[in-house]
């Protein structure tokens, strides 16, 4: 602790332990491991590791290079979206079914977005999870996550969607906040006002040189609502649920991402948000040590940020769908054609009511329905039924991968060529690409029911940047190499092994071992069997 923190902030540390203790019972006194995730969202894997080597978040730096910690990239599956991990991570799911962060849902036939309170719980409830299987069962909190996930507190997106649970949950909540704050009502309120006039004045120059308004409007409420108040708020209670003992905390950072997407991945806006998290996370290490029993404190992104250059400011301001549906007319290649139908007949469309087609823009890729049915539409219906829409997709200079079902899996067309996930290597894709994640996505998406009939990626256009299709300037959820490569950095006492990390599953798995199941032996890749014969996961 000495190593990567001053004896100011361990001071402030203990003091801060017994104020909030005094004034606020616990609510659990087991001495079993306790374990707090704070979710970096979407802040690359560069990123952290420049923070690292440079010293620009100071206290990150000096934990990993003073051995504390282990920082290792990850690699989560595809999609690189929040949804899809946070299934992944709260309830283990491998195939959630979650093929983006927006998209259009066959079974309740409508857009769903999972910043959409009634959508978020729609889609939580049918994940169909065992009672008990989540990280957060037995007592756990989250702050700012998608899902509940067993959590015995309210502060999630799903929860917001009943009234009355937000006001049965409001005094629960505010619990200890007033014993913990660390400014004075004046002096918040001051610090608040003085964030909101310079958001909204970056806000109208921003919008004023762009001579676009879209957006800007929600970006300051997200700004002064959810980025200052909202994490305030979560980041406090975090620090109270520590002195109480609280099992398990699952804490979410959004506000890097909330602006990558806005003013892009590497602007200046974005890079003090980094900043600005860093001195929170060394008020977090600090209180996860001055505890009894000690957090085991865990650090994790969900995906990476890559720039976004918006379709619409490249080809004369027409959106994806006007380039799909009314394009000039092309003929779908007949080497396509035959690929696609890999030796079945030329079809015959058999008749079929028209369906109005559904255009989600998901940032850098894109979900294209062309018909509403509860099933998607398979390589020879589409071949069928919509070649032209097939051809404009595949020949636009501005679209690097088509991806679509083939039967009972998934191919994808590149550079005029189909291939599967196993032949994705010879694929003539830009280096900006992760071959693995689009292997990993065609594989992934015959599980997907809800995905598009196709799903369209944005070319590569310059180091770290792609076309976007939605109207931002920082979009992730694609198959970049930037986007998919994560981070998991945690303590290197932690008697488990985080490292190698190829699924979210696995995360999932390994954290419950030691924080939910009990005690199991630990064996590393690397250990002799008679070496881990005295390692243990110190559960109890």
């Amino acid at each position: 602790m000495k190593e990567v923190i001053n004896p100011q902030l361990q001071a402030w540390a203990r003091d801060y332990v017994w104020r909030v203790g005094s004034k606020v019972g616990p609510l659990s006194s087991s001495r079993r491991r306790k374990l707090l995730v704070v979710h970096l969202d979407g802040v690359p894997k560069a990123h952290l590791d420049e923070a690292v080597r440079t010293g620009r978040m100071p206290f990150l730096s000096r934990l990993v290079t003073s051995g504390t910690y282990a920082l290792d990239g990850a690699f989560w599956g595809s999609p690189a979206s929040t949804p899809f991990f946070q299934a992944g991570f709260l309830y283990g799911l491998r195939h959630p079914n979650l093929p983006a962060y927006t998209w259009f849902d066959r079974e309740l036939g409508r857009r769903v977005q999972m910043n959409t309170p009634t959508d978020t719980i729609a889609v939580e409830s049918r994940l169909g999870c065992r009672p008990g299987s989540s990280l957060l069962s037995g007592g756990g909190h989250t702050y700012f996550s998608l899902f509940q996930a067993e959590a015995n507190n309210r502060l999630c997106m799903s929860s917001l969607a009943s009234y009355k649970v937000m006001v049965r949950g409001f005094k629960y909540e505010m619990e200890g906040i007033l014993a913990a704050r660390t400014q004075t009502p004046f002096s918040y309120i001051r610090s608040l006002g003085r964030d909101a006039w310079s958001s909204f004045t970056e806000i109208y120059r921003w919008a004023r040189a762009l001579r676009d308004w879209r957006h800007e409007s929600g970006f300051l409420m997200s700004r002064v609502l959810l980025q200052r108040l909202g994490w305030s708020f979560a980041h406090t209670k975090a620090l109270v649920d520590m002195v109480r003992g609280v099992p398990s905390v699952y804490l979410v950072y959004g506000n890097y991402d909330e602006v990558a997407h806005r003013r892009g991945p590497r602007s200046e806006q974005a890079m003090a948000e980094l900043r600005r998290v860093d001195a929170y996370l060394a008020e977090l290490y600090a209180v996860a040590q001055a505890v009894e029993p000690g957090y085991d404190l865990v650090f994790l992104t969900d995906h990476g940020h890559v720039d976004s250059h918006p379709i619409e400011q490249r080809g004369g301001r027409q959106r994806l769908e006007d380039i799909l549906l009314r394009g000039a007319p092309l003929p779908l290649s007949e080497d396509i054609a035959r690929a696609l139908l890999d030796g079945r007949p030329h079809p015959v469309d058999a008749p079929h009511a028209p369906q109005e087609p559904v255009v989600i823009e998901s940032g850098n890729f894109s979900h294209v329905y062309l018909t509403r049915e509860r099933e998607p539409l398979e390589a020879t219906q589409l071949v069928a039924r919509h070649p032209e829409v097939l051809a404009r997709a595949m020949g636009h200079p501005d679209i690097a991968i088509v991806a679509l079902r083939r039967g009972d899996s998934a191919v994808a067309i590149i550079g005029g060529g189909v291939y599967g996930p196993d032949e994705i290597d010879s694929a003539p894709l830009d280096a900006e690409f992760s071959r693995r994640a689009v292997a990993d996505f065609l594989r992934e998406l015959p599980h997907m029911p809800t995905a598009g009939d196709l799903v369209l990626y944005g070319q590569a256009v310059s180091k770290g940047g792609t076309v976007g299709f939605a109207w931002e300037f920082g979009s992730h959820g694609g198959l970049t190499r930037t986007e998919t490569n994560s981070v998991i950095c945690w303590p290197t006492s932690l008697p488990v092994d985080l490292s190698g990390l190829s699924h979210v599953t696995q995360l999932h798995d390994r954290l419950s071992e030691v924080y939910r199941d009990g005690a199991r032996p630990l064996v590393r890749p690397e250990d002799s069997p008679e070496d881990s014969e005295e390692r243990w996961a110190e559960a109890t």
